[in-house]
């Protein structure tokens, strides 16, 4: 496993939590992982202008192969977001030339081929580096989304991941995305999964609204598996609806203990238990009884499960944890 500090990366042994290495990384949204490494960006330390991928083995830290310079990009943590990797290519966000310059001209998204070095495409995009980007790589399709610049709505578009050119933009009132972090897209090979003040369903194929569900409530972060929905909604707890119609399945019922459902976490969907955040912790409930069976206390807020499928991860302000997965 590994997390990002302000300052630093570090990466844990997820059998025991013991750190294997450290490196000095300025922000998070320079370094992701397509499962098998973590890459890095940055200006080379030189000074030249250009932006460096470095390619991380994940128990050592080595380089596992040379770094790749791509000129004319700026490549410092002002200059590039580094976006996601997939299928042996790395997007990111750069700035042609000087980042430092007021006009913000320049701004496009690429590609690199991870094996050659080489870019593969580049296009111009309006959007800044100012936002958090969300991205996620689904079959031939780059998802992108970030909030806009007003902070009204969360702007969410398609691209076709072999020419980078853009296939529909899709602009949704969701005032609440600003609690977004890159790695909180949902989605599956049919449609991309929103909260807010409605669960909804945008069709991957043209951006087109696929269904909504609970209108005038409040949903947090929707997770899909196994054809069906998972996300808190306040005052109810778990809800589950239908990923082809948005119809509900089940809700979480009472267990008789307070609690107050994370909106702004994503659950994780087990065979036994579906472990949804709350408050002060991580709730499983029972997928049989559809009662909360116990919960882990932890300010964790980002949750993964690990390659085994044995253990959940998850990462606080001040903590990082491992409980069974089920």
């Amino acid at each position: 496993m590994g997390f990002a500090e302000t300052v630093s990366f570090r990466a844990l042994d997820t059998r025991n939590g013991t750190e294997l290495w450290i490196d000095r990384i300025p922000r998070p949204k320079q370094i992701t992982t397509d499962g098998t490494y973590f890459y890095t960006t940055e200006r080379p330390h030189d000074g030249t202008l250009a932006l460096q991928i470095r390619t991380l083995t994940p128990r050592t830290g080595k380089e596992a192969a040379r770094p790749i310079n791509l000129k004319g990009f700026e490549g410092s943590q002002f200059g590039t977001d580094i976006l996601t990797a997939s299928g042996g290519r790395l997007y990111a966000a750069s700035h042609i030339g000087d980042g430092g310059s007021s006009s913000y001209t320049g701004r496009h998204l690429i590609s690199v081929d991870l094996r050659t070095g080489k870019e593969i495409w580049r296009q111009p995009s309006p959007w800044d580096n100012a936002r958090p980007w969300l991205s996620r790589v689904v079959g031939d399709l780059l998802l992108l989304a970030k909030n806009s610049d007003d902070l009204k709505s969360f702007d969410l578009q398609v691209r076709d991941v072999r020419t980078g050119h853009r296939l529909w933009l899709r602009s949704i009132p969701l005032e609440e995305s600003l609690y977004y972090h890159p790695g909180q897209l949902s989605a599956d090979s049919r449609h991309v999964y929103l909260g807010g003040d409605r669960l909804r369903a945008l069709r991957l194929a043209d951006g087109a609204v696929a269904w909504e569900h609970g209108k005038g409530s409040s949903f947090g972060l929707p997770a899909v598996s196994g054809g069906l929905v998972h996300a808190n909604e306040a005052g109810r707890g778990l809800v589950v609806v239908s990923a082809d119609k948005g119809a509900e399945r089940w809700q979480e019922a009472p267990s008789g203990r307070s609690l107050s459902p994370d909106l702004f976490s994503v659950p994780v969907v087990g065979t036994k238990y579906v472990y949804a955040p709350v408050r002060g912790g991580l709730s499983a409930v029972d997928r049989a009884t559809r009662r909360s069976a116990w919960v882990f206390p932890t300010d964790a807020t980002r949750y993964v499960v690990d390659r085994t499928r044995t253990r959940i991860l998850g990462a606080g302000a001040s903590s990082v944890v491992a409980i069974p997965f089920a």
